[in-house]
């Protein structure tokens, strides 16, 4: 096992115009890598109690949570995961969420989505090396998420906890 510093947590979630992204405020963070075959990762997220509500909710509903972490620094590429809350600790001020998390999109990955849906819409040349920059800064967030979306709802056991504006 290795374990880095949490150093920011966003959950992303599909909606008709896009995606949403929330950031969770981070007050401190652990992630382990549990190195195994199935990529299974471990979040400790000590938040703030104004934004447990995403996490109390999801727990209640016994669902599903994509998510975006960086690890260590604030230029690394940010891990994309499908998690669930496994515990919830109330501290004297704040909170400690645990999440059991796996890794559903590499860097590599996100790259390769790019790409294809890009010559997908019939870009070439400069276009497409224009429209690839473009998206690649903004690690075309919308269509794998939308993706993931679409592979982990087929499978019947498994829900996500849409976020409600008052949870954001």
């Amino acid at each position: 096992m290795k374990t880095y510093r949490l150093f920011s947590l966003r959950v992303l979630q599909p909606h008709e115009k896009g995606v949403s992204q929330v950031e969770i405020p981070l007050q401190d963070g652990l992630i382990i890598d549990m190195e195994d075959s199935a990529k299974k990762w471990l979040i400790d997220a000590v938040i703030n109690q104004d934004v447990i509500g995403i996490f109390e909710k999801c727990e209640k509903e016994n669902g599903k949570l994509i998510l975006e972490a960086v690890i260590t620094s604030e230029n690394n590429y940010p891990a994309t995961m499908v998690t669930k809350v496994r515990k919830i600790t109330h501290l004297s001020n704040k909170v400690s969420i645990l999440l059991d998390g796996l890794m559903a999109v590499r860097k590599d990955d996100i790259i390769d989505v790019i790409l294809e849906s890009i010559v997908d819409e019939g870009l070439t040349g400069e276009a497409l090396l224009e429209e690839f920059k473009r998206r690649k800064a903004t690690r075309g967030v919308e269509k794998i998420v939308e993706n993931i979306y679409k592979q982990v709802n087929t499978d019947e056991n498994l829900t996500f906890h849409t976020i409600e504006p008052s949870e954001k």
